[in-house]
């Protein structure tokens, strides 16, 4: 059945949809932004639904929340008795520590602190080439391999030392939970989360089985069949195999032609990694993508796998460039490098073209990113062919330093 009084209205969804990409700060129009507005419909119903039921059962929202999401002290039990060990893995220290250059300072200042504490110790030390900090909630499962023993040992002692090849540490341990008992998963900060956890997944269960059993329909623009369903975690070949026929004919051909469902198609056969056994399927919806004017760089990135001109070439490794020039600009040039000799390279090959337009446009962004790199020779070079090819071309402002 469809409900009555639970429909949202296309405000609401692109309200909460400009609060999400206020933190995202860019979306893709065909690959991320339809997801996004997807989960935020997705969210929006269930919440309707929920207030349907809470006003069907003369409760307040809350009231209805905490009858169908209460998580008892014996559930909690029974919870750990059966994740026990995997819940131990998460054991955690809250601690100090100084380090200092070489054993010797570690040692007289250990033997300062078990006279005084370890405080009233960092108060006393004249030499200024140490260095301490205090950390809370680290984990065994995130301790390096050569700390795990000292902080989480069978020491005696709350004062430990250990050398490494960085340093003397000498640790101060506050706070050492194993989570080896129920009592001591409850004193840890884990049990809240856990419980919250086991709550959310609770009233969750139900009310999908309320949807389930009571026949219960979402209904929503036909775009966002494809995505509402990759919201839901339905596998993805699942999804496939009932929206297939909808998009592509016998033939392979594309039959769809709103730009979401083609686009929803096309990231399903990549998650059900069916890319191959599809080839032909996928070949076609993206070229249909680029044709109907969406030239993203994710289309773009899609595309060239499929379309190995010059012309497609060219597009993806000017807006490569251009992502690349931000992060060089970011000085995040680390993690983009293997792109960036990529892109270098291809442009290189393009600026060997037949086609003047093509041979000039990447000769112009050759010149762009050796400049941006600091390699002003290379810069110079290319801007000086570029600028033999079309002698109109005009440095951009920014740019104008030394030419």
């Amino acid at each position: 059945m469809i409900l009555k009084g639970t429909e949202i209205d296309e405000d609401a969804v692109s309200s909460e949809y400009k609060s999400h990409l206020d933190n995202y700060g860019y979306l893709d129009y065909l690959f991320e932004e339809p997801y996004v507005r997807a989960f935020v419909i997705d969210q929006l119903l269930k919440e309707k639904l929920e207030e349907y039921l809470s006003k069907s059962e003369n409760l307040s929202l809350e009231a209805f929340r905490e009858k169908y999401s209460d998580v008892s002290e014996a559930e909690m039990q029974s919870y750990y008795e059966e994740n026990r060990e995997n819940i131990m893995k998460e054991a955690y220290v809250d601690f100090d520590y100084a380090v200092f250059e070489t054993e010797d300072q570690a040692k007289k200042f250990l033997e300062k602190a078990n006279e005084v504490g370890f405080q009233k110790a960092l108060e006393t030390i004249q030499d200024t080439s140490f260095a301490s900090d205090t950390y809370n909630g680290v984990k065994k499962s995130e301790t390096g391999e050569a700390f795990i023993d000292i902080l989480f040992g069978p020491y005696t002692s709350k004062l430990r030392l250990l050398t490494t090849e960085n340093g003397s540490f000498v640790f101060f341990i506050k706070n050492s939970n194993d989570l080896s008992t129920f009592e001591k998963f409850k004193e840890s900060p884990m049990y809240a989360s856990t419980r919250q956890n086991i709550s959310n997944e609770k009233f969750n269960k139900y009310i999908d089985e309320r949807i389930k059993n009571e026949n219960i329909r979402f209904v929503a623009p036909q775009e966002y069949d494809i995505w509402l369903a990759r919201v839901k975690n339905i596998p993805a070949e699942t999804i496939v195999e009932k929206y297939f026929n909808t998009v592509f004919d016998k033939d392979g051909n594309v039959i769809e032609n709103n730009p979401w469902t083609i686009s929803g198609m096309l990231m399903l056969i990549e998650d059900a990694k069916l890319t191959e056994k599809y080839s032909k399927e996928y070949g076609n919806a993206i070229k249909k993508l680029y044709d109907m004017g969406y030239k993203s760089f994710l289309v773009l990135e899609r595309l060239r796998n499929y379309d190995d001109s010059e012309s497609i070439l060219l597009e993806y490794n000017v807006q490569l460039s251009e992502i690349l020039l931000y992060h060089i600009e970011q000085n995040d040039v680390m993690s983009v490098l293997q792109h960036i000799h990529s892109n270098l390279s291809e442009l290189e090959t393009l600026s060997n073209s037949q086609n003047p337009e093509i041979r000039q446009k990447a000769l112009e962004y050759l010149y762009k990113m050796n400049k941006a790199l600091g390699d002003e020779e290379s810069a110079n070079k290319y801007l000086d062919q570029l600028r033999k090819e079309n002698p109109d071309y005009k440095v951009p402002e920014s740019e104008k330093e030394d030419n």
